[in-house]
């Protein structure tokens, strides 16, 4: 081929920095076995696009299948460099192929090179948890869950693709983040990949937050009242209004980690407490006065979608 390209530093392969930067890549044309007329000066005229397909070699990966991605097509105005620093605007990996059109003496020249691949490099656990103190994202509980969801790699070694989770829903990175279905950025970036775990989780914890006042005006929990005063009424004692809490800070962090996995079958890590299934009231010293009490689900009530032992598997996991 009389137009070799070359690349500094050489490949073929290329790493995503662990800051989730892009590798600088510069291409070089040459034009061999060529003899130009004195003076000539060839115009270059490049291109490169990046393409990953998680289920097709060489980008296959583990879970991967159907999930892909690319960056925007990258272009280079004709011009007599015959450098290119390639010139990516997003984080992005995958087959990277660039090629290069070269004219001169009125002859036209082409170059191809496609055998590139970019691949991820996971971050240390301390950029990890300096960069989620940043966004605010400072709570132990959500850093033992990104240990519990991914052993804190956003990329799966050894081939360091995204790392898809194992349920083939298309979970990825650090957050496995799954629903809403995950961007690019967030495949490739692990810092927008923990920034979209802290907003899912801060949604996780709004739907925990009013979850209690959602119990409290249902007709279930209206119906446990009005059976609990109903036996109260055969011993002869007067209703009572029965208060159920609002979450405290420690449940309201328990719930929201349930949300993060997806309250399956309907169910928060707590429910109104109940025994022999009539409600659970706590009287107050004066007996006028009754207050209603959250307990946790038990596993073996919580079936078999998703990890019924969820919560307590994050609790068990190692700060870092």
């Amino acid at each position: 081929m009389p137009l070799v390209i070359t690349t500094q530093p050489a490949g073929p392969l290329f790493f995503i920095g662990a800051d989730a930067t892009m590798p600088t890549i510069t291409v070089a044309a040459a034009l061999q076995g060529i003899n130009l007329p004195k003076g000539t000066l060839p115009a270059y005229e490049w291109i490169a696009t990046l393409a990953f397909n998680g289920g097709i070699a060489p980008t296959k990966t583990s879970f991967g299948g159907g999930r892909k991605s690319e960056h925007p097509v990258m272009r280079a105005q004709t011009g007599h460099a015959n450098t290119w620093r390639i010139p990516f605007t997003l984080v992005r990996g995958g087959v990277l192929t660039v090629q290069v059109t070269a004219r001169a003496g009125g002859a036209t020249y082409q170059g191809k090179l496609g055998s590139l691949l970019i691949v991820g490099t996971n971050p240390t656990p301390t950029a990890i948890r300096s960069f989620a103190d940043s966004i605010g994202a400072n709570k132990v509980r959500f850093r033992k869950q990104l240990r519990q969801e991914s052993s804190l790699q956003q990329f799966r070694p050894p081939d360091l693709w995204p790392k898809y989770s194992s349920d083939g829903l298309g979970g990825v990175g650090l957050a496995q983040i799954t629903r809403p279905a995950p961007t690019g950025d967030q495949t490739w970036n692990w810092k927008e990949n923990v920034r979209a775990g802290w907003a899912l989780y801060k949604e996780k914890e709004r739907i925990a937050r009013a979850y209690p006042g959602i119990v409290r005006g249902g007709e279930t929990f209206r119906r446990l009242v009005g059976d609990y005063n109903r036996a109260r009424a055969a011993q002869r004692l007067p209703a009572l209004q029965v208060a159920l809490p609002d979450f405290t800070d420690e449940q309201l962090e328990q719930d929201a980690i349930r949300g993060f996995n997806g309250y399956a079958n309907g169910l928060h890590e707590f429910r109104v407490r109940t025994e022999g299934g009539r409600l659970f009231v706590a009287l107050s010293p004066d007996g006028l006065q009754g207050l209603a009490e959250w307990e946790r689900v038990p596993t073996a009530d919580r079936g078999r979608v998703g990890d019924p032992a969820y919560v307590e598997h994050i609790e068990a996991s190692q700060d870092f």
